[in-house]
């Protein structure tokens, strides 16, 4: 069942990449993402993640994402993790910059397999999502689909550039009054080009499509995309 689905997980990612949907185009701006993967024994690690995001047109900071999460390692290629996210959006409101925090809490299950020199993923991510100084609550489910393609390499992939093509979607499935009032809120695919300077540290350079569904109809973004994947 789960080489199925990753079979199929490559053909949707490459489909979606390039669908074109009816969206209204709001603007561009960048992602600036620092992942870190911390081993604490063979079957435990600590994830963290950092992220910031640019308002329309990279015109001030839109999003600041901390996260944090403790995996458990099943095998080499099942993992369990148990995380929590703190995100702080800003919003110009009347020529006034209005911050809304929300605390997220969220489980995931990350799937892994080699498959010749492709490097494919699978991440299932639920969230209980509390936004708002009301601490409105909602839960989302994330699903999301990869697949790393070495392309000048040595033959364990330890260094060398390579490819990447990742696709996430997400739904609200609790709550959805209190986002959008939609059971879909999100599509997320990326392209990227990527150098791997060792086992510990890779970078990657790339263009996302953030497809996005708000309470006054859909909305589209085009985003650059830098991230710094490191692992001890």
């Amino acid at each position: 069942m789960i080489h199925f689905l990753i079979r199929h997980a490559v053909l949707f990612t490459s489909l979606m990449l390039f669908a074109n949907i009816a969206v209204a185009q709001i603007g561009n701006g960048g992602w600036l993402n620092l992942t870190h993967t911390q081993k604490l024994s063979p079957k435990f690690d600590l994830l963290t993640d950092f992220q910031f995001r640019s308002a329309n047109n990279f015109d001030y900071l839109g999003t600041r994402l901390l996260r944090g999460a403790f995996s458990y390692n099943l095998n080499k290629q099942h993992s369990v993790a148990l995380g929590y996210g703190n995100i702080t959006d800003w919003d110009m409101i009347n020529e006034e910059r209005i911050s809304t925090l929300e605390h997220r809490v969220f489980q995931q299950y990350i799937y892994k397999n080699v498959v010749e020199r492709l490097r494919l993923n699978f991440r299932m991510r639920f969230e209980q999502r509390f936004r708002g100084p009301e601490a409105d609550f909602s839960q989302r489910l994330r699903l999301q689909f990869g697949a790393v393609i070495p392309l000048i390499a040595d033959e364990k992939f330890s260094k060398g550039m390579y490819s990447l093509l990742q696709s996430e979607v997400m739904f609200n499935v609790q709550h959805k009054e209190r986002i959008n009032n939609s059971f879909f809120d999100q599509h997320r695919p990326l392209v990227a080009l990527g150098y791997r300077f060792n086992k510990h540290v890779d970078a990657e350079f790339g263009y996302l499509r953030l497809q996005q569904r708000r309470r006054t109809g859909d909305t589209e973004r085009d985003l650059v995309q830098f991230r710094v994947l490191t692992n001890f």
